[in-house]
């Protein structure tokens, strides 16, 4: 059973995601000019992805795996069905564009930083990781505000962001039996490190793209 202080520990952390996803949320909807529109169902669900990332953080932070575990199912489940939702109710909107990468960023990035710091993945895999975030997230965060951006997950995009939820999914649940590294680690090291080094080469090109259409769709 979790003493009282754990308890009271997750709950400011809880409050602390509320928070932020409030500011993230007024921020982008203020950069987007959106501020009189209501929140469809596909973007509340991306919010409530937001609202479960410090608390998801805290409880692999403390050691705590099988509910980090949990919660880490949560925000790959909510990830798949914001999309569906959105694609199914035509409720693809340019907020969503920008929070639901947002969310992805932000999760993942926090994630692997704790199973960085525990020791659970190598320095190396995480340098890659932040190859394939930072660029994204700054991209994000700057076109966002000089205008509406298409942007759409591709193919590759989805298989590596699958595959790099299961691995953390499968390293959490050995750690929480106390097995470090986790069994086949090597190899899914090896290949989730192949699948950020191709997707750092396609939204390259995809971003050099959109930055040489931008003058003339302005035009």
């Amino acid at each position: 059973m979790p003493d009282l202080g754990s308890i009271v520990d997750f709950v400011l952390w809880f409050i602390a995601g509320l928070a932020l996803t409030f500011l993230i949320v007024w921020g982008v909807r203020r950069g987007r000019g959106a501020r009189d529109q209501s929140l469809r169902v596909a973007d509340w669900i991306t919010v409530v992805r937001l609202a479960l990332i410090a608390p998801t953080t805290w409880l692999l932070a403390r050691g705590h795996f099988l509910p980090g575990a949990f919660l880490l199912f949560l925000l790959g489940f909510t990830d798949v069905v914001d999309g569906t939702i959105a694609r199914r109710r035509g409720e693809t909107s340019p907020f969503g564009m920008v929070l639901d990468p947002l969310a992805d960023i932000l999760s993942t990035f926090a994630v692997f930083t704790v199973l960085l710091l525990d020791g659970l993945v190598p320095r190396w895999l995480y340098c890659l990781m932040l190859l394939r975030y930072v660029p994204l997230g700054v991209f994000v965060l700057v076109f966002a505000r000089k205008g509406p951006i298409d942007f759409r997950s591709t193919i590759p995009g989805k298989i590596v962001g699958v595959v790099q939820v299961s691995a953390a999914f499968w390293i959490i649940l050995w750690a929480a039996r106390g097995v470090r590294p986790a069994p086949l680690s090597g190899p899914l090291f090896a290949f989730l490190a192949a699948g950020f080094v191709s997707i750092v080469v396609s939204q390259t090109v995809i971003g050099y793209r959109h930055v040489r259409r931008a003058p003339r769709a302005r035009g």
